[in-house]
């Protein structure tokens, strides 16, 4: 209990440091007049957009799970919400929320489901790295301000070749640990049941840890995984309209992409709901590279980021009604 309160407490800790560092230069008369400016036409598609791309997740998730599971699809796309409503309460609990709540809701191993989120999760990490490329090379003239934003000016090429390598490192582990558990459990004879029960668990989770190697239709995992960045990319366009961004200072659709990646980049450092540190990559980005101002930068960080948490939890409440409603009315019709 302890070590969860002091967790909490350094994460409030980096998000209010984020915060004060993006408001520090500010001029807060003309933060009110950009607020006050803010149009919300856009946001209907922002929140339709929102939902497919997590209900995407979901699909895509199922891809990773055992065909016996057979996981009725409103249970998993309210685990999904779910993880994101508790990530933007303790920052990564999330990740441990979603598969506890679909296997124990669904009777399945929560140490497998466990692990599908870990493969997903470095999957889905391979896919901003190539984003980033993309975006570093072919979208931004000046890469250097990319290194300027994240603090990475003194990196060289032996810096970056070392991101790949890590990654194959981490695959190589995964392998090296399931081949490991798969060895125990054949050899191991043993009539102490906590030892038989750890290397279940362990078992069970490295099999969800190479689900990705057993991954049946790839096509559909692969065009699954591309509608959920594109709807992320489609909800960082969007709210470009609040404030006639794509008018006043050029920002298209290929620009969005870019300021994905740095979001993806804000929202994986450990903090309350990505406050602080959402809040201020963004502005920088859009000061540093589109020379937006910074209260409009800021104001259109806070509203997407707003509006993103809010309806989070609005669609994560809705789906949990209606996943327990589902269910009640499957158990009478039984």
């Amino acid at each position: 209990m302890k070590v969860k309160a002091i967790n909490i407490f350094i994460s409030v800790a980096i998000a209010a440091l984020f915060i004060w560092l993006a408001l520090r230069n500010m001029d807060f008369a003309e933060l009110g007049l950009q607020i006050r400016s803010v149009t919300f036409f856009w946001l209907p598609f922002f929140v339709v957009t929102l939902a497919i791309s997590h209900y995407l997740r979901a699909e895509r998730w199922r891809l990773l799970m055992p065909d016996e599971y057979n996981i009725n699809r409103v249970t998993l796309f309210t685990g999904v919400m779910l993880g994101y409503m508790m990530n933007n309460i303790i920052p990564r609990f999330g990740e441990i929320s979603r598969p506890v709540y679909v296997a124990r809701k669904e009777k399945v191993s929560t140490g497998n489901l466990v692990g599908t989120i870990v493969a997903e999760r470095l999957f889905d990490l391979i896919i901003m790295l190539l984003l980033a490329m993309l975006a570093i090379f072919f979208l931004i003239r000046d890469p250097l301000l990319v290194q300027s934003l994240l603090g990475l000016e003194k990196w060289t090429l032996f810096h970056y070749s070392v991101i790949p390598v890590f990654l194959i490192f981490i695959m190589v582990g995964i392998w090296g640990f399931y081949k490991l558990i798969l060895m125990a459990d054949k050899r191991i004879e043993t009539q102490n049941p906590v030892l038989s029960k750890l290397v279940s668990i362990g078992k069970s989770f490295s099999e969800g840890l190479i689900s990705l190697n057993k991954v049946k239709n790839w096509p559909v995992f692969l065009i699954l995984t591309a509608g959920i960045w594109a709807g992320y990319i489609f909800m960082t366009y969007l709210p470009f309209y609040m404030l006639d961004m794509q008018e006043v200072f050029g920002l298209q659709f290929l620009d969005a992409i870019v300021l994905t990646v740095v979001s993806a980049i804000g929202i994986s450092i450990p903090t309350p709901a990505a406050i602080g540190s959402f809040h201020l990559l963004m502005q920088q980005a859009l000061w540093l590279i589109y020379q937006v101002p910074l209260a409009t930068a800021l104001t259109y960080a806070t509203i997407m980021h707003a509006c993103s948490v809010i309806f989070v939890f609005i669609i994560g409440a809705f789906t949990l009604w209606w996943d327990k409603y589902y269910t009640l009315a499957v158990l009478k019709k039984r």
